[in-house]
């Protein structure tokens, strides 16, 4: 069963965005710097999702090694991983994004954002303009970024505890530290050490898997 209710796909042909119907299930990420699309309920700007100017002065510059560290940097930066943890939530819970980047003056954006989402998130969003290209038009989800898409959600509060702890691999730790800090935060689990505390999370989230409305039997008394 896919982890994800929907597909991403991106698009810098505006009739592409114009033919697609807008509806509960469909959102818009405009990519658009010049305001060829206006914003509403269905269609939303990302343009915080493109390189910065010193990425796209390196790729003037020919310099393509600089670009891809530049950008990448950039797409993991705070805000850019929680605005992407945003789309991977509506996928999850709703539908489809497709995202509108219209033809720039720098060229290999399309390719580039493509790229870097699928290596740093796992993440391929498929390019609709090339449908005779089976590699680059098709979306797919690595699977093994599971336990980093579920932190990017429950980071920003897209799914609570108990829905993070049933779907959170059993054979995964939970991390990075922030994360785990605030599972024990929220959970509030038994145990006088940390350890026992992680210990009892654990053992948790592996009987939840068996019953998702399972609620913990013991909850320590705090003074």
């Amino acid at each position: 069963m896919a982890f994800f209710k929907g597909n991403i796909f991106i698009t810098s042909n505006v009739s592409v965005v114009y033919n697609t119907p807008l509806n509960s299930n469909v959102r818009i990420i405009s990519l658009d710097e010049d305001g060829i699309l206006a914003e509403n309920d269905s269609i939303i700007k990302g343009t915080c999702l493109l390189p910065p100017i010193d990425a796209k002065i390196a790729e003037a510059d020919g310099n393509e090694q600089l670009y891809d560290v530049i950008y990448a940097n950039h797409l993991s930066a705070p805000y850019q991983y929680d605005f992407i943890g945003a789309l991977l939530a509506f996928l999850f819970k709703v539908g489809d994004l497709i995202l509108f980047l219209p033809d720039m003056e720098y060229t290999n954006t399309i390719k580039k954002f493509i790229e870097l989402m699928y290596k740093r998130y796992g993440v391929h969003i498929g390019f609709i303009d090339t449908p005779n290209d089976p590699v680059l038009s098709c979306c797919r989800y690595d699977e093994r970024c599971l336990p980093m898409w579920l932190n990017m959600m429950y980071n920003i509060d897209a799914i609570g505890i108990y829905e993070y702890l049933y779907l959170y691999p059993s054979d995964a730790r939970i991390e990075p530290p922030y994360i785990l800090e605030k599972v024990i935060k929220q959970f509030d689990p038994y145990g006088n050490t940390l350890n026992e505390q992680i210990q009892y999370i654990d053992k948790f989230r592996n009987n939840i898997k068996k019953n998702y409305n399972l609620k913990p039997a013991i909850h320590p008394i705090r003074r």
